[in-house]
């Protein structure tokens, strides 16, 4: 098993109105509940924010 860590890239798939979701990028921001991931599409930084626990949350994969 392999612990996520920050500057790490890893793959989410999420559900969102029953619609599968995927987000690729770093993580910059590990805390208790949440962790916060940052991408670059063409000079723009995108930041999402994820709850560990969340039920539609599907998979996490670390990209190596």
């Amino acid at each position: 098993m392999e612990y996520i860590k920050k500057n790490k890239n890893i793959t989410v798939t999420y559900l969102v109105n029953n619609k599968i979701n995927v987000f690729i990028g770093k993580i910059k921001k590990i805390k208790k509940i949440t962790f916060h991931m940052i991408k670059k599409n063409q000079e723009i930084f995108v930041k999402k924010t994820f709850f560990f626990k969340n039920p539609n949350l599907i998979s996490l994969k670390i990209n190596k």
